[in-house]
């Protein structure tokens, strides 16, 4: 006998009664009950959001009891103010921190090498964390499971000034007449701040694909980068404070077309210099040989070169043409016997601030108590500084070689004067390039009397010939002697010194009898004076 279904009037009974017991626990029963009713609230008010104008505000106090009108008719009229949304909404302003320079899209794996040379000179501190996992099976399908986080924390310096810069270099006062005064209206250049986001820029970039990075005395090598100001004079000085590294490239084949197979054979040597000028004789570049049999080189291997080998000989032989042109029409300093300094590649050249050194600027560096002349000779890498041809380096610490450096320390100061290059490009002129760096620092104040201010001299200008000895008949023969009367024994003016040399005595001449001299009419007995250079 199948089951009775229970009659609508027991479910009715049965909500009812659970709808009264709910009543029973709820604070609000008699407004629940009302709300069921549709009747307002009892206490004659309706809540409306308050606000700071008094139109908008309920009124106060209870109206009269009228119990034989509707309940409805207790609300005072115009108590009542109708929701409608907000005209004007807004949000407080959100300020999000600066976002790291974005790293390309694609990175190279690059080449694996030594652990060790990825951390030289930083200080390592390793942990290693061992995590309980399911089966091998599993978890060696989970790139995730064996993975490494590398974190560098590096300390960004800020730009040193006043007697911060005395740290690397107390002698600066004494070398400076007005060093303190310079310094009190120095301004830290945006070369500075700009040189370190290239270094933070180059360590994420090789971090990011574990390349060695910079080490820390590379990262430390800039003490600060000032543009000062003379207030009397207004000369400009861009002073960047720090180590020296040495460079040893350059070629010129008109002074010097001849240079060891060493360099000639070099795979990394590289012949020019951003300072250059048109070539003035037909004498080769030393190294356009070379240049030319490593085009034939890449030309062979392009024949049979496929995919990004192949795009990557195109390029090289397209750089190689460049080069090579460049070679045949253009002469450029030599780091072994010309004295340049180094400028990183975006701070040269930069048509945007006066203080940009161009190619061809005098400089003095200023190393302890001596000062050394120069000019701005070659554009370097972005994120670093204090860079300064071989023979600079080796004048400064006669130690130094291409492969040790002859500052270590930040106590290099490159004082540079932008806007000073000769109009005219060229060699170096060594009696102009001792002068003219004089009279820029006596533009800034001039220099201390105990300050020893250094002079070049010009190690490829051509020596003058040695004159020729005339030749004596020799005395006791019984005949007397015949003199030529194209030739005397008067003597010869002595040609003038090399700057910066002593002269050499001469080589003493045996003794002879005093011939009396004749002089042929129309001579003068006067030789011709060296050529220069």
């Amino acid at each position: 006998m199948p089951p009775r279904k229970p009659s609508p009037l027991v479910w009715l009974i049965g909500g009812a009664a659970l709808l009264a017991a709910g009543s029973l626990y709820t604070p609000y029963p008699a407004q629940l009950v009302r709300a069921l009713q549709g009747l307002p609230e009892d206490d004659g008010a309706v809540s409306t959001p308050l606000s700071d104008e008094p139109g908008d505000r309920p009124s106060e106090g209870h109206p009269s009891e009228q119990p034989d009108k509707p309940l409805v008719h207790r609300i005072p009229a115009g108590s009542v103010t109708p929701w409608k949304p907000q005209a004007n909404f807004t949000m407080p302003a959100i300020v999000l921190p600066p976002f790291p320079p974005a790293l390309p899209q694609k990175i190279s794996t690059g080449e694996f090498v030594n652990v060790t040379e990825l951390i030289r000179g930083i200080n390592l501190k390793t942990k290693v964390n061992f995590i309980p996992g399911t089966t091998a099976t599993r978890d060696r399908k989970k790139p995730e499971n064996y993975r490494a986080t590398f974190s560098l924390d590096i300390v960004v310096p800020k730009a040193a000034k006043g007697e911060d810069l005395k740290l690397a270099n107390p002698e600066l006062p004494n070398v400076l007449k007005e060093y303190d005064a310079l310094l009190a209206g120095a301004q830290t250049s945006p070369y500075y701040n700009q040189l370190y986001q290239n270094k933070e820029n180059r360590i994420r970039n090789s971090a990011s694909s574990l390349l060695k990075i910079i080490d820390r005395h590379n990262f430390y090598d800039t003490d600060t980068i000032l543009e000062i100001t003379h207030p009397q004079t207004r000369r400009k000085v861009l002073w960047l404070q720090s180590d020296m590294d040495v460079v040893s490239d350059g070629t010129d084949g008109d002074r010097l077309p001849k240079m060891p197979d060493a360099i000639v054979n070099s795979s990394t040597y590289q012949p020019f210099t951003t300072y250059a000028w048109k070539k003035r004789t037909k004498q080769p570049n030393p190294l356009l040989a070379s240049w030319e049999s490593k085009l034939k080189t890449a030309e062979a291997s392009l024949k049979k070169a496929t995919g990004t080998s192949r795009t990557a000989l195109q390029e090289r032989i397209r750089t190689l043409k460049l080069e090579i042109t460049d070679l045949k029409t253009k002469s450029y300093l030599i780091a072994e016997y010309d004295p340049f300094i180094v400028i990183p590649l975006r701070v040269i050249n930069q048509s945007n601030s006066d203080f940009s050194p161009k190619a061809g600027d005098y400089a003095v560096v200023v190393h302890e108590n001596r000062l050394f002349p120069a000019i701005v000779g070659d554009a370097g890498p972005h994120y670093k500084t204090g860079e300064a041809s071989l023979r600079l380096a080796k004048e400064v610490n006669p130690k130094a070689t291409i492969y040790s450096r002859p500052v270590s320390d930040l106590s290099a100061s490159y004082l540079v004067f932008p806007g000073t290059a000769e109009p005219d490009k060229g060699p170096i002129d060594y009696d102009r390039l001792n002068a003219r760096c004089r009279e820029l620092l006596d533009e800034i104040g001039g220099i201390h009397e105990t300050a020893r201010y250094h002079q070049w001299e010009d190690l490829l200008k051509p020596k003058p010939e040695p004159l020729p000895v005339p030749p004596v008949d020799k005395p006791g023969n019984g005949k007397p002697e015949q003199t030529d009367p194209a030739k005397t024994d008067t003597p010869s003016p002595v040609p003038a010194s090399i700057p910066g040399t002593a002269d050499k005595p001469s080589e003493p001449q045996p003794q002879q009898p005093p011939v009396q001299p004749t002089r042929p009419e129309g001579t003068n007995g006067a030789s011709a004076s060296p050529a220069r250079p």
